[in-house]
């Protein structure tokens, strides 16, 4: 599965997105819920115009969904 990519961002602040993805590898939530979010993700993008939340919100939700299939393979 592709995802997008991250928005740019300064390297003295990517540690946050480590530690985001760090976090979706380890949930505990069920795939169910993990897809959830990614369509709430991707409602709110599609209902902004600005554009740097938009493309973080769907690399987000591509990461849930990642999530997600992962959790259904492993099951």
């Amino acid at each position: 599965m592709s995802v997008r990519p991250w928005p740019d961002l300064p390297d003295k602040h990517r540690w946050v997105l480590e530690q985001m993805e760090e976090r979706l590898e380890q949930t505990t939530q069920p795939a169910r819920e993990l897809s959830a979010r990614a369509d709430e993700l991707r409602a709110q993008a599609g209902q902004t115009d600005i554009e740097g939340y938009r493309d973080a919100a769907l690399a987000l939700a591509d990461r849930y969904e990642q999530a997600a299939a992962a959790r259904l393979a492993s099951a």
